[in-house]
């Protein structure tokens, strides 16, 4: 018998803390927004807004609720009861760039293309010294008319500089983009979902064959890379079960 309404206890109480939490999800001009990623931090809970915007998640009094979507600042509420809300996300500012012809390297096409598929804003420039290019730079001035030698390319392509200068900058950008990944998302979060501290540089690292999760790095936007990052929790848990 004492068992039995042990158990009882434990279900009702369920029913008395626990509740349907719904509302919808709205940009500033009163958009719905569909397929919104949500996720009760305290339970690590997830669900989307479905095509009206329109989402229900379980929680309780005090849990706090995220809201990750691309191109729209990180939101948070915190339930307080279980009314119908509506939850308004804003706009990250985007730059409106002009159309390129991008002719030289495949690789920066296909990283333009994904920049547009998905709507970032080209990140700042920084003021750095442009490592030398052997056909931008020794081969195309050559074919010139008049013909251009430039000598101080041709010394840096030579002598490795311009080879030293990418890695080094490519070495740069990682490490800033990882810190400011780490500063803006709740390493509790990945905690939650498995992964503890201590392998949050390394699930990073593992995501970064993303090539969405590198694109919301360099624009530093956080709701995207929240959403990039969860899809790649899943096969990171997996790889390091295996070993």
């Amino acid at each position: 018998m004492k068992i039995l309404l042990q158990l009882i206890f434990i279900t009702l109480s369920g029913f008395i803390f626990s509740q349907n939490i719904s509302g919808n999800v709205m940009s500033e001009d009163d958009i719905l927004i569909p397929r919104v990623l949500i996720v009760n931090m305290t339970t690590d809970e997830k669900t989307y807004s479905d095509a009206y915007g329109n989402f229900v998640i379980n929680g309780k009094v005090g849990d706090e609720i995220r809201f990750a979507k691309e191109n729209f600042k990180l939101g948070k509420m915190t339930v307080s009861s279980n009314d119908f809300r509506t939850i308004k996300l804003e706009r990250m500012p985007q730059e409106i760039e002009e159309v390129k012809i991008i002719n030289k390297n495949l690789a920066k096409s296909k990283e333009e293309e994904l920049r547009n598929s998905i709507g970032l804003p080209k990140g700042p420039d920084k003021p750095r010294e442009k490592p030398a290019e052997a056909v931008d730079d020794i081969l195309m001035p050559l074919l010139r008319i008049p013909p251009a030698i430039k000598i101080q390319a041709i010394y840096d392509v030579l002598s490795g500089k311009s080879r030293r200068l990418k890695r080094l900058y490519k070495y740069e950008d990682l490490q800033e983009g990882l810190a400011w990944t780490q500063n803006n998302i709740d390493p509790e979060y990945f905690a939650q979902a498995g992964i503890p501290p201590e392998k949050l540089t390394d699930f990073l690292m593992f995501a970064l064959r993303d090539e969405k999760v590198l694109m919301y790095m360099k624009a530093k936007n956080v709701g995207g890379i929240t959403i990039s990052l969860d899809n790649n929790i899943k096969a990171y848990l997996e790889r390091i079960a295996e070993k």
